[in-house]
């Protein structure tokens, strides 16, 4: 596979994100959720997004993709067709669809003081 044509995993996309190697944009829609994280895992969320200086949001969104692509490969392909279908009642009005434009740039890296 040529290098050109290289797909990163949605985990060495989000490492690159975090380090500032990475960058994205595009338009998604997004349903909102509440949801309780045991203390240890937000910490780590809220710590990963203070380093890359990104949202808290972003790194939930990241890290639930990288999950999914991980489970999908353990699951039997009839479970993964189940769990990607777009039901019915995803597409009922009750379901409320914001539309959000999404623009991650990498962060310029600092140059070290040692290095002036």
């Amino acid at each position: 596979m040529s290098e050109e044509n290289y797909q990163p995993t949605k985990a060495e996309f989000l490492a690159g994100l975090i380090t500032g190697d990475a960058g994205m944009q595009g338009i998604t829609g997004t349903i909102q959720r509440s949801h309780r994280f045991p203390i240890n895992i937000y910490c780590q969320i809220e710590n990963l997004a203070r380093i890359s200086n990104m949202p808290v949001s972003l790194i939930i969104n990241e890290l639930l993709e990288c999950g999914l692509e991980a489970v999908k490969k353990e699951l039997p392909e009839d479970i993964v067709n189940k769990m990607t279908l777009l039901r019915e009642e995803h597409l009922k009005p009750s379901f409320k669809y914001v539309t959000v434009n999404t623009k991650v740039v990498p962060k310029k890296k600092a140059k070290s003081k040692s290095s002036e």
